[in-house]
């Protein structure tokens, strides 16, 4: 056993587990600054260059594309981009949460660094069971981000969020279950080789909905509206960006990997949750006023997007190599600029005092700062999916896949909840734009506040140019079955 583990430190299984010791490590460093009172901001800051190394770390890494421990991991670029991916969601938060925490800020930022370290292992898990466990942690750390906060408001959010996270953990675990036993393993290569069986119907409906809930993924989505509209901004941020983003990872490789010889089922499941999810979304933004629900509701509508690639993949199979390259390269794009598009947004409601923001006291802000309502307003319209935008072509990317699969109709419905969704993120602007001030006093109008929204704003422009890079992006689709 001692030869085995001596054996492992000097091959590319252990170099590829350093980002993850790293951000252990260091996880444990930030918690016992709060031994020495260390001010918040060499906390936060702190926080924020550990993730920023440890993505730096996994992107100069040297992909393997095989599989190590008995198939239960990969390392292979499609979990580089998306540790990456959640490395950043992580590290957009960082800053903007100095404003809403308080107290106990080496608990939040450790909590936080902690999270990530199980991210970055979903990333390049091929076992369910190894999934699960880093997804646990995941949502474990999450359930105390949550609670910051004394409002009752935030007390509720964390409430409805931990009980409806350990009813989805309960159908995951079923899932898992009966994969096992439609199967005889938990690793997700396996079933390409094995018989379709009543057991892995199963678990197929039972892991849909334990991650649906995750995802807020409709009729599993309502948990999401209370929860982000109740804990804190920067939190609200996270969830709805970083940790909507890891439950996409996983429902990618569960589903594409795991059930590819039961494409039928996943390809009917996932387009009729892709339509009920971005339909009711889309529709009840429609008629919402309160700022942070009509964001939360949007970003249901969102999941809806994201999720007609597993319906598109389960519909043409993975033989058809050039519309799997597109789909999967699609998925990677679109969730890069999802994260700053939507996690910005809800930075956003952090310029406004009134714990239940309206849209209606956003009133007159390019009369105020400029800067800040031009900003907000490009992530609105990168969210619509308006040209110029990253949201544009993450949208465009998805559709094309779409089309180029032969599922021209559903791409056609997508679209049209897009030219839905583009009536509510208008309301906003006209807002802004066309309205009087309100009230003199109702915003908080400085750098820590401003500066998260410009900067998402700007990298969301600036994600437009990198789509030259999508043919890049399709190389991880090579890598998704390793």
């Amino acid at each position: 056993m001692i030869d085995q583990f001596f054996s492992a430190l000097g091959s590319n299984i252990f170099y590829a587990f350093i980002p993850v010791i790293f951000l252990g490590i260091f996880g444990f460093i930030v918690l016992s600054l709060g031994f020495v009172n260390a001010p918040k901001k060499i906390v936060a800051w702190l926080t924020f260059a550990v993730l920023a190394v440890t993505a730096i770390l996994i992107y100069f890494m040297e992909p393997t594309n095989s599989t190590f421990y008995y198939g239960t991991f990969v390392f292979n670029k499609f979990g580089i981009y998306f540790a990456i991916i959640m490395l950043i969601s992580g590290m957009l938060v960082t800053i903007p949460a100095l404003i809403g925490i308080h107290q106990k800020s080496e608990i939040f930022y450790s909590t936080l660094i902690f999270v990530s370290v199980g991210m970055v292992i979903a990333a390049f898990s091929l076992n369910l069971i190894t999934i699960f466990i880093a997804f646990e942690s995941v949502s474990i750390g999450t359930y105390v981000l949550s609670s910051f906060g004394k409002s009752k408001r935030n007390l509720e959010g964390s409430i409805k969020y931990f009980f409806t996270g350990t009813i989805a953990t309960a159908f995951i675990l079923f899932g898992t279950s009966f994969f096992f036993l439609g199967t005889g393993s938990f690793n997700l290569s396996v079933l390409s080789a094995v018989k379709p069986a009543p057991e892995i119907t199963l678990a197929l409906i039972f892991l849909i909905i334990g991650f649906g809930f995750k995802m807020a993924i409709f009729p599993m989505h309502q948990w999401a509206i209370d929860t982000y509209d109740g804990t804190e901004n920067s939190v609200s941020a996270f969830l709805a960006a970083g940790s909507k983003i890891l439950a996409y990872l996983i429902i990618l490789r569960v589903f594409i990997v795991g059930f590819s010889s039961d494409g039928v089922d996943v390809y009917y499941l996932f387009v009729i949750l892709s339509i009920l999810t971005m339909t009711y979304g889309n529709i009840v933004a429609l008629s919402e006023t309160n700022l942070k629900r009509m964001l939360a509701y949007s970003s249901v509508a969102q999941a809806g997007y994201l999720i007609l690639i597993p319906a598109l993949i389960g519909a043409v199979g993975i033989s058809d190599t050039s519309v799997f390259n597109l789909a999967i390269a699609s998925a990677i794009y679109y969730s890069l600029v999802y994260i700053f598009m939507k996690g910005g947004s809800f930075l956003m409601i952090n310029t406004l005092k009134n714990e239940n923001a309206q849209i209606s006291d956003l009133s007159g802000l390019s009369k105020r700062a400029p800067g800040t309502a031009v900003s907000f307003a490009i992530l609105l319209l990168a969210l619509g999916g308006i040209p110029i935008t990253g949201g544009f072509f993450a949208k465009y990317f998805v559709f094309l896949s779409l089309v180029a699969g032969g599922l021209w109709w559903l791409a056609i419905i997508a679209i049209i909840n897009s030219a839905i969704s583009v009536f509510y993120y208008f309301r906003v602007i006209l807002y802004m734009f066309g309205k009087s001030p309100e009230k003199s006093d109702n915003m908080i109008l400085n750098a820590s506040t401003k500066v998260p929204v410009i900067v998402s704003a700007f990298i969301t422009v600036g994600l437009s140019i990198l789509i030259i890079y999508l043919p890049v992006l399709e190389t991880a689709a090579k890598g998704l079955f390793s």
